[in-house]
């Protein structure tokens, strides 16, 4: 049987974004192996039910400690061995660079997928802008391994990353973002609510623009247009970036935000919501809020960054909007809480739009296809 081997960061992020393509390998053959931190035991024991091999690994995305990248990469290293993969499939920066130096080294075929290239790529501090010209520069070497494919969700990444490395060309490939399962979010017209309803769902850090909502919402209060901000998501007390909890219920308590905490059933906030926000400011892939939203026919409003651009199509499905430019986003959210009609076309538009590119049945097919292409060569 043919082993398969993710590497991921957080085992909350693969449940939600990888699953359905892990069960589907599964499915095909392979023998499925996951590598992560499994801070959460029920998700270990939940991938475990499923049939996958789960390996437990003590690493943090946010250390910058060499000590750690080295016990990390040993660590690995020892999993490897006793696994001995067919094909490597490592997600987001640290686990690329890890598995991707694993794989340089021994030459093995190696997936390495950017789910954006994260706000290391758009920081302004001497001490980030050297360290991405020293990951750029690691990347180059990865892709002197002729087994090694580099996988985006927008082409705007690859176009970056390759102009970073000067790479070839046909060791990329761009898959249009995480998969949405149309079964589970299905189009469904928005409700009719006295009160209009923006939903900003995500984790909670600076720069996924949550305070720039609330600073429209405060601006359209004084020209008396009101609506509720509805806010779900995870608290990460471990990031540099993070909202401090105390912040949000301080922003909850003085009426800004409707703070729901986690949600475990984000499709239906989508569904009770007439409009989803997500100005967020970094290099990100496609975001799975905006996917989610879109196929259950919700007009969204973003800024242009990271590949929230490869989904929403201004004026079709929703806005992009400049970055950090809080006068057209109150335009913009202004014109569509007015505009119930304008909304309700946006919805259906952004429907047909993940029908026809961003289904799971599509980006499974295309993450197999990868697969069978490492293994045949």
């Amino acid at each position: 049987m043919r082993k398969l081997c993710y590497f991921v960061n957080t085992e909350w992020y693969f449940d939600l974004h990888w699953l359905e393509r892990a069960l589907s390998a599964k499915d095909e053959g392979y023998e499925v192996h996951i590598i992560c931190n499994f801070d959460d035991e029920a998700i270990y024991q939940k991938f475990t039910i499923l049939g996958f091999r789960c390996h437990k690994i003590n690493f943090h995305s946010q250390s910058l400690s060499p000590l750690q990248f080295i016990k990390t990469l040993y660590k690995f290293t020892a999993i490897l061995k006793a696994v001995s993969p067919d094909i490597l499939h490592c997600i987001t920066i640290k686990p690329i660079i890890i598995g991707g130096w694993y794989a340089f080294f021994k030459k093995k075929p190696i997936v390495l997928s950017f789910v954006g290239l994260g706000r290391l790529f758009d920081a302004d501090t001497f001490i980030l802008k050297s360290l991405k010209l020293i990951i750029s520069k690691i990347y180059k070497i990865i892709l002197k391994n002729p087994r090694a494919l580099f996988v985006f969700e927008h082409n705007s990444d690859r176009e970056k990353l390759l102009e970073l490395t000067q790479g070839p060309v046909s060791q990329t490939v761009v898959i249009d973002g995480a998969g949405i399962n149309t079964d589970l979010f299905s189009y469904q017209s928005e409700p009719i609510n006295d009160n209009p309803i923006i939903l900003f769902a995500s984790r909670l850090i600076w720069s996924k623009g949550l305070y720039d909502l609330i600073q429209v919402k405060l601006k359209l209060q004084e020209q008396g247009i009101n609506f509720r901000l509805l806010v779900a998501g995870i608290i990460v007390p471990g990031d540099k970036d993070a909202i401090p909890k105390p912040v949000v219920e301080g922003w909850s308590e003085k009426g800004w935000i409707e703070w729901l905490g986690t949600s475990d059933n984000v499709a239906e906030l989508i569904r009770e919501a007439n409009l989803v926000a997500l100005p967020s400011i970094y290099s990100e892939g496609v975001p799975r809020i905006l996917l989610e939203s879109c196929a259950i026919g919700r007009a969204c409003i973003c800024y242009d960054s990271g590949g929230c651009g490869s989904l929403i199509i201004d004026g079709q499905n929703g806005f992009l909007v400049r970055k950090r430019d809080i006068e057209s986003l109150s335009a913009r959210i202004k014109y569509l809480l007015e505009n119930p009609l304008a909304r309700m076309k946006m919805g259906r538009r952004g429907a047909e739009i993940i029908i026809g590119k961003f289904s799971s049945e599509i980006v499974i097919a295309k993450t197999l296809a990868i697969y069978k292409r490492l293994t045949a060569s």
